[in-house]
């Protein structure tokens, strides 16, 4: 489960959404094509939602402070 959290922490920082550089910042190895299918399946998981989801509670109660 690292990977993923790192993967969204690059997704949701740094990279802005981008799920496929983020994938292969995590994994710099995989090709173009299969990174973006890797994300894509990736983001579908429902625990990588509800993970993506508290990231993003988190940080509105920042922008909040």
């Amino acid at each position: 489960m690292w990977n993923a959290s790192h993967f969204l922490d690059l997704c949701l920082g740094e990279l802005k959404g981008n799920g496929v550089q983020s994938y292969r910042r995590v994994f710099p190895r995989g090709k173009y094509q299969s990174a973006k299918a890797s994300a894509s399946r990736l983001l579908k998981k429902p625990s990588v939602k509800q993970a993506m989801k508290h990231k993003l509670d988190k940080m509105e109660d920042v922008k909040e402070s």
